[in-house]
């Protein structure tokens, strides 16, 4: 019976070493990753948690991958439209100048070319894109929104893209327009028509149509400027989202830390008690294994 009793004690504290043996393993794992959990084992609720706080995380960092999109996007399109406007100033000038008396033809014929010139880089502009994006199209980004058409006689644009506004999604259920479409933008400014019609009447040596053209110019930059205002306010609203989202960027990973992150001084504690604690096991486990052989050699 002392037999069978030693042997029981030795295999409960084998148990117990085995046990404190997988818990210094975990204590030193906590102390190298600086983390809580390591395995699913070490708190399967928290991990959970844990998991759940990663993914929001992830929701948020592609939010703000699409915020940065938005922000070279509200970039790029006031650039385009402020040329724009710069291109019809120059087309402005041109028309006040010839509209005079003082004007002959061939000064007329001359500017026509610098109008039809103007035109072209008009139809560049609508046809800029970010990284092979056109900006102007629509979801229609990988087609070329603008061509050169001629209509009447008249040189001006056709649009190929849709009527969409392009969107980026900045939250749960919540987008941000991130660009007009170009029939907005462009088409519905008149622009294209404007300056064909203009280049027209510079051709045919027509004053009034000169002078018709002049006044839509004067609406054309109304409605560009217009435009930019626009740009601007959803630049803002953009802005605002961001710092929301750094808010909650932050608040996330505080959380996260929480859950996860191990404190390094109170698991070295443990760390230390622990293997104070299998030492003297191991010495208990020696005794045991000493009574047992004196008991075979009885």
């Amino acid at each position: 019976m002392m037999r069978v009793g030693t042997a029981s004690i030795y295999a409960g504290i084998q148990l117990r070493l085995q046990r404190m043996a997988a818990d210094l393993k975990s204590l030193n794992e906590k102390i190298a990753s600086g983390k809580n959990l390591n395995r699913l084992s070490d708190d399967p609720i928290a991990l959970v948690e844990a998991m759940k706080f990663k993914t929001a995380a992830r929701q948020m960092d592609q939010y703000g991958r699409n915020l940065n999109t938005a922000a070279s996007w509200f970039t790029a399109s006031e650039s385009t439209l402020s040329q724009t406007l710069d291109l019809v100033g120059r087309a402005r000038e041109l028309a006040v100048q010839m509209s005079s008396s003082s004007q002959d033809a061939e000064n007329r014929d001359a500017a026509a070319a610098e109008i039809g010139d103007l035109l072209d880089h008009a139809i560049s502009l609508g046809n800029t894109d970010l990284s092979g994006r056109y900006i102007f199209s629509g979801f229609e980004t990988g087609t070329a929104p603008f061509t050169k058409i001629v209509v009447g006689g008249v040189e001006t644009a056709q649009y190929n893209g849709d009527t969409n506004d392009f969107q980026v999604q900045v939250g749960k259920d919540q987008t941000l327009t991130v660009g007009r479409n170009g029939q907005t933008v462009f088409m519905d400014s008149g622009l294209f028509s404007t300056l064909g019609g203009l280049k027209k009447a510079l051709e045919d040596d027509d004053l009034a149509g000169i002078g018709t053209q002049l006044e839509n110019l004067t609406s054309v930059e109304n409605y560009l400027n217009s435009q930019i205002a626009d740009i601007g306010v959803r630049h803002n609203q953009a802005q605002v989202r961001e710092n929301i989202l750094s808010q909650i960027q932050f608040e996330l990973k505080d959380q996260l830390s929480r859950v996860e992150d191990a404190d390094i001084v109170e698991v070295m504690i443990q760390l230390n008690a622990k293997q104070l604690t299998y030492q003297a096991a191991l010495a208990a486990a020696a005794r045991v294994s000493e009574m047992s052989l004196l008991n075979y050699m009885d």
